[in-house]
């Protein structure tokens, strides 16, 4: 069962973000899944900053990191940047789970030599093994899998469930067109540009190119809209019949490097109903922007506040102390944010 426990969370997360779809309710022949799914070792990386009594309380749950990289040549390994990193947390004893989206311009230690940069570069620099090392450190948390994506399996997705409808702003809409074109040389997945602002039926790559959209707005917008094609995307699927979740199963799990493999899928599918997603939030969520160098960043304010609520959030810690590891990464932000 905890094999099954596991399955369910990763998939979840990895449906939620990559939009795969809940498969709640339906059961597939074991037979028309694929023989096998992308598997990656999972990186060693307990956090032993954090107390012995918070790794107990954390012993709990089960935390996933789910990346959507910026991959032209389907590479999901380092080399690449991570335009998104979300972490799915799940309550073991309920199935609750929650959903933290940590913004792509986070300027955090990003790796063990001291180096400061955005939280994106880590997967840049080090795929997802340095990725992962630097959320766990900067937040205080355990991670237990990782799911990776590029955009194509995205766009595939969301082709297959036939498009979602979206209300283009004048100001999206201004850029959308490039970021389509841009979208379609990167993929090799066809599209069209929008003719008109307003009402839009965006087939996958216009629905990819809408949610990275940027320089139009900030960051905060930018997940926003990501998350407003998750969340319209994830009701179609809630409502697609057996035949096309096959298709989906088939298209888009084969281009997730996970660090979960794909035995014990059908009693997962069997068991999956008691697992919810009930809250997502962004992180940090106490923010300013500052020009660091020449480039524009999200600075939390401070981190240790940041840590606090995000414990508040995900474990119900209303007087969770940060690491000693965060309190000097904090007070570094700031000495390095006054230069």
């Amino acid at each position: 069962m905890e094999n099954y426990i596991k399955w369910g969370f990763v998939m979840i997360a990895a449906v939620w973000a990559v939009m795969i779809g809940t498969m709640i309710g339906y059961t597939w022949n074991i037979l028309h899944l694929p023989q096998k799914l992308p598997e990656i070792e999972m990186p060693q990386i307990q956090n032993n900053n954090i107390s012995i009594k918070t790794q107990e309380l954390l012993e709990g749950y089960w935390t996933v990191a789910v990346f959507g990289v910026d991959a032209r040549d389907g590479t999901l390994d380092k080399g690449t940047r991570s335009d998104m990193q979300m972490l799915f947390n799940v309550n073991l004893g309920t199935g609750e789970i929650k959903g933290v989206s940590v913004y792509r311009d986070t300027y955090l230690k990003i790796n063990e030599k001291g180096r400061y940069d955005k939280i994106n570069e880590a997967y840049f620099y080090g795929g997802p093994a340095q990725a992962l090392t630097a959320l766990r450190d900067n937040l205080d948390i355990t991670i237990d899998d990782y799911a990776s994506f590029s955009w194509k399996a995205v766009a595939d997705a969301i082709n297959i469930l036939g498009g979602i409808d979206v209300d283009v702003s004048h100001e999206e809409f201004r850029i959308i067109n490039g970021f389509i074109t841009e979208t379609v040389k990167a993929t090799g997945v066809g599209s069209h540009h929008l003719k008109k602002e307003g009402p839009n039926h965006l087939d996958g790559i216009q629905a990819v190119a809408y949610a990275r959209l940027r320089k139009t707005d900030t960051d905060f917008k930018r997940t926003e809209r990501q998350r407003t094609v998750f969340d319209l995307i994830l009701d179609k699927a809630k409502k697609a019949d057996i035949a096309t979740l096959n298709q989906l199963v088939h298209t888009v799990l084969p281009q997730i490097s996970t660090s979960v493999g794909g035995k014990d899928l059908l009693p997962l599918i069997k068991n999956i109903k008691r697992f919810h997603l009930t809250e997502t939030e962004g992180f940090p969520t106490k923010i300013k922007g500052a020009r660091i160098g020449r480039r524009d960043c999200v600075i939390p304010v401070d981190l240790e506040s940041n840590v606090k609520r995000l414990h508040e959030f995900l474990f119900d810690e209303t007087d969770y102390q940060p690491s000693s590891f965060v309190r000097g990464t904090s007070r570094q932000i700031r000495i390095k944010v006054k230069k």
